[in-house]
């Protein structure tokens, strides 16, 4: 296993640590223009600059694939820890994904993610398959998925879509969690595009596409769109638990 990050102007990003204190590898994928700039380990430069977090995502996955790897985690540059909630917090470094990935090659399923720190201390289930989308941090079996990241934000929930349609589908781990700042809060990455609104944009191609499984809903200033993943599973007869 090793862990892709896509980093974009911040250059004091800390995530890779996280892994590295765990010995699990850690690759950055960055732009020609800010290569020199990153004082990170193991960078690769993804030859082109500005084309977009997709462009990113899909790089990283042809990566992977022509070295031959496996399981792969991609993980933002700005999530700042990871632990296990059940009723406690009982371990929090990046070893969790040590038992994920042990869990995930008993499994078929192409792509695992886990929760949120502030939504895992309320679930009931330990985990979800084809019932909730996965985005921030996520492991895949790079070796079982032949489709792409659609251009645009929003990608990595198309990205659930495309998964249950194509493959096994998502299983998502709902006490191991992650904690990262809330979106669009913190400079560099997609600031700028969120500050911009693009991600409207994104989520109104969400519901062009998946609709009705996706539909357009406002939250505080902003739109969004609300995903019915298990809806769309339940459609192509996929397994839901």
């Amino acid at each position: 296993m090793i862990v892709f990050i896509p980093t974009k102007g911040r250059l004091k990003t800390k995530t890779y640590k996280l892994f590295e204190e765990v010995g699990i590898e850690v690759k950055h994928f960055i732009e020609p223009k800010e290569f020199d700039l990153y004082e990170v380990p193991n960078k690769v430069n993804i030859l082109e600059n500005n084309k977009g977090i997709s462009y990113v995502r899909n790089f990283m996955l042809n990566y992977a694939r022509e070295n031959n790897y496996e399981w792969v985690i991609f993980c933002d540059d700005d999530v700042t820890g990871f632990g296990i909630y059940n009723g406690k917090t009982v371990k929090k470094d990046a070893s969790i994904w040590l038992e994920i990935l042990e869990k995930s090659k008993k499994l078929p399923f192409e792509l695992v993610g886990i929760n949120y720190a502030q939504h895992a201390w309320h679930e009931n289930k330990a985990y979800s398959i084809n019932k909730k989308y996965v985005e921030v941090c996520v492991l895949l079996n790079v070796k079982k998925i032949d489709w792409d990241y659609v251009k645009g934000m929003k990608q990595d929930r198309q990205f659930c879509f495309e998964t249950i349609k194509r493959g096994y589908g998502v299983l998502k781990f709902n006490h191991y969690w992650f904690r990262c700042p809330d979106v669009g809060t913190n400079k560099g990455g997609l600031y700028d595009e969120y500050k911009n609104k693009v991600d409207e944009e994104a989520a109104e191609r969400l519901v062009k596409t998946y609709y009705p499984y996706a539909k357009l809903v406002r939250k505080k200033d902003r739109i969004e769109a609300k995903l019915d993943i298990k809806g769309f599973a339940k459609s192509l007869n996929k397994i839901i638990k």
